[in-house]
């Protein structure tokens, strides 16, 4: 794999280019105009300040969700839960950073109407906030997507690096945030089948197409939770990484080390340079080819995408040839 390391100018260049490009042909301003106003719930707020009784009214079974899975606490350690003073401190640095959820709660609206201008039959969820001192970061409910905040204070904040790997930590961001909610919540609605790493690929690859729908004005890098440098080098490297996964035929491998070696996160893919390449590459190389197909079948809506569970014939009617 020497050519993997060689650098071309000229892709660069080409990688500025096809980033612009694909920013513009998603954006529509009409959508965006009649977002409607989303209100992001404050559980994190409410669990302190609500008895069981008024949260179970306003939450409904994400309480005993959130007490029993994802804090693991029994009845009678509730309220002592309440009083901890390590949890106090967390909750008031989360506090420190989320004054206002107004933010991610415009980026949230302007995402949730591009879905539902092209899903106009899909029903859209409950947002709301949640602590869970570091567990989970995005919970999804029938109806609702959650997300436990403090996973996402910034990069500098200190405690990241005691307990998250540090390929994790550029994506633990407010900026982050709502893209990773909205992928919560669009795997909920479109759950994983197993398969092949074919399938695998194809199946991540429509999650980012669909992402890069909701936010177009957002960098690709940025929804695939790459760093800009890690996004040009699989853009320059394309072809090289295709190739490699061809000639190891691995591509309908259905052993799940193989799958998850090229679509679960991690500091880098096993077979390509540790020092540059991302984990998931699959997920990059499944978007490639999803986009491929949908440039090539103009004809085909989102829906149609979705529905479509054949990812050889997708791989087929893509033309793809990085």
């Amino acid at each position: 794999m020497s050519g993997i390391r060689k650098l071309f100018v000229g892709a660069i260049c080409l990688t500025l280019l096809v980033g612009c490009k694909e920013r513009l042909r998603f954006h529509d301003s009409a959508i965006e105009r009649n977002a409607e106003a989303l209100t992001i719930q404050r559980f994190d707020r409410d669990f302190f300040a609500m008895d069981s009784a008024q949260l179970v009214q306003k939450y409904a079974d994400f309480y005993s969700i959130y007490v029993h899975q994802v804090m693991q606490l029994i009845p009678s350690r509730i309220e002592d839960f309440k009083t901890d003073s390590a949890f106090a401190v967390l909750r008031k640095q989360v506090d420190s950073v989320y004054v206002s959820a107004d933010n991610v709660a415009q980026t949230l609206a302007i995402a949730f109407a591009y879905y539902k201008h092209y899903f106009p039959e899909n029903q859209l969820p409950l947002v709301s906030f949640h602590v869970s001192g570091f567990n989970q970061s995005v919970i999804t409910t029938p109806g609702r997507v959650s997300a436990s905040i403090d996973n996402y204070l910034g990069e500098k904040y200190p405690m990241y690096p005691q307990i998250a790997y540090q390929y994790e930590i550029p994506s633990m961001t407010p900026r982050h945030l709502p893209i990773d909610m909205m992928l919560g919540w669009l795997t909920s609605e479109y759950p994983d089948t197993n398969g092949r790493l074919l399938e695998s690929m194809i199946y991540h690859g429509k999650l980012m197409y669909l992402l890069q729908v909701c936010f177009p004005d957002e960098d690709m890098s940025e929804l695939l939770a790459y760093t800009p440098n890690q996004y040009d080098w699989c853009m320059r490297y394309e072809s090289n990484i295709w190739a490699m996964i061809v000639e190891k035929r691995e591509l309908y491998a259905t052993d799940w080390r193989t799958i998850t070696r090229y679509t679960q996160p991690a500091p880098f893919t096993n077979g390509l340079s540790q020092e540059d390449s991302p984990g998931r590459i699959g997920v990059f190389l499944g978007w490639r080819i999803v986009s491929a197909y949908m440039e090539r079948n103009t004809h085909l809506t989102l829906q149609d995408l979705m529905n479509e569970t054949d990812a050889q014939k997708i791989l087929q009617l893509s033309g793809y040839r990085p």
